[in-house]
């Protein structure tokens, strides 16, 4: 969410003021991982040192002291009911990561994917087939995948929908009920993501914790808001998080978008005049219009999710969030942590710091740093100059280490 200039520098100095006092108490209530859960303390074998979608830059990536990938599982079957091409692919590409000694943390497929098939866990017929799923992919995959995450960012409208928060959970948790009794020694759980999955989540979680070897969290405090201003508020978050559940907490997406700015107000008049538009004031009097101009990625997604909301709803979607970074391509004016610029250098001073600390604390069993390398698109909006989904890689597009790259490398190795 997008506060106001003047707000966000005045809660952002508030909260960077408390951290340290509250970081403080939430240790006080963290309890110590004793002894982790079997599959976790047998699998892992240490701070599970990761990265998102990478390329199959082996060398390199062993080379940032970096053990473990994260990738997406393809749906498994197509239409026929034959094991899908795209999943063959994939089991062929992470065969290859296995062999070159980098483990495999593997995330199952979003509700929609289940949907298409015609599972759905509103159904009991839909949720034995959800189950069954899960245990083939258990079981097909056991030479390959050492852990696993259902689904991702319940919470997230993008990725939740149709499902409401109580559905998702409902989904997440009858896979874990079926891969528990059967896995080994892989870990197993589920991740938070955005202020829905982080704060609403937990609860509705708290029937299937008996099924999780771990609780993940994606963070990224400073690049989508222009509230958070202290680096710390990350292993708050952790903390309070840890006290919720009581399992042991695995970073699973956390990262610091390593370019832009913000635009003039000249600039951003000119992106709004190429939709037809001279001012945000002028799109209340006709959103449909400006959203129906909008890249095809973003006007889908209005299209899909918010088609029935006020003008006035969609207008505050547009223009106080996230949406307005991507309609003007550009990192709005406050967002950034203090004395952490998102530039390659800050980036790196992002990850260098919050590395060691996460190392620290006894029952954080891992963290996956997002992503590899930087991208051509943003995959949100589809545009090319578009920093938000862009520039998050520790390295860059062709493959040449960011000063990120070596940041992670000497963090992951102390």
């Amino acid at each position: 969410m997008q506060m106001p200039l003047w707000v966000s520098k005045t809660v952002g100095l508030l909260l960077a003021l408390i951290t340290p006092w509250l970081s403080g108490v939430l240790g006080m209530f963290t309890r110590p991982l004793d002894r982790a859960p079997a599959a976790v303390e047998n699998n892992v074998g240490g701070f599970i040192a990761g990265v998102c979608h990478p390329e199959e830059d082996f060398d390199l990536i062993k080379g940032a002291n970096i053990g473990w990938i994260r990738e997406d599982i393809p749906f498994p079957y197509d239409a026929n009911g034959k094991l899908s091409k795209s999943y063959r692919q994939w089991k062929a590409e992470m065969t290859r990561y296995v062999k070159h000694g980098i483990k495999v943390f593997a995330i199952t497929p979003y509700p929609d994917k289940y949907l298409a098939y015609g599972l759905d866990c509103r159904t009991e017929e839909g949720l034995k087939g959800i189950q069954d799923i899960a245990v083939f992919f258990l079981e097909d995959l056991k030479d390959i995948v050492s852990g696993f995450q259902i689904t991702n960012e319940m919470g997230v409208d993008r990725f939740t929908e149709p499902f409401t928060l109580e559905e998702a959970a409902r989904f997440i948790g009858v896979q874990l009920e079926a891969m528990y009794p059967l896995r080994g020694e892989k870990i197993i759980g589920y991740n938070l993501g955005g202020p829905d999955g982080v704060l609403k989540l937990p609860p509705l979680m708290k029937q299937y914790n008996q099924y999780c070897d771990y609780v993940g969290v994606d963070l990224y405090f400073g690049s989508f808001e222009n509230i958070v201003k202290n680096i710390n508020v990350h292993l708050a978050a952790l903390k309070l998080i840890r006290i919720e559940t009581g399992k042991p907490i695995l970073m699973t997406e956390f990262g610091y978008i390593g370019y832009g700015e913000p635009k003039t107000a000249a600039e951003k008049k000119e992106i709004l005049q190429s939709y037809g538009f001279d001012s945000e004031e002028d799109v209340r009097k006709d959103v449909d219009t400006f959203i129906s101009r909008l890249p095809a990625p973003l006007k889908e997604e209005f299209d899909e999710y918010y088609a029935n909301l006020s003008d006035d709803e969609k207008w505050n979607l547009l223009f106080k969030g996230e949406y307005a970074n991507h309609i003007y391509r550009e990192l709005s004016e406050g967002t950034g942590i203090y004395g952490i610029p998102h530039s390659p250098e800050g980036q790196a001073t992002y990850f260098s710091y919050l590395i060691k600390e996460m190392k620290s604390l006894s029952w954080c069993i891992g963290a996956f740093i997002y992503m590899w390398n930087d991208s051509t698109h943003c995959y949100v909006c589809g545009q090319a100059d578009c920093p938000v989904e862009t520039g998050w890689g520790i390295v860059d597009g062709q493959g040449n280490p960011k000063p990120a790259y070596y940041a992670v490398r000497d963090a992951f190795a102390e």
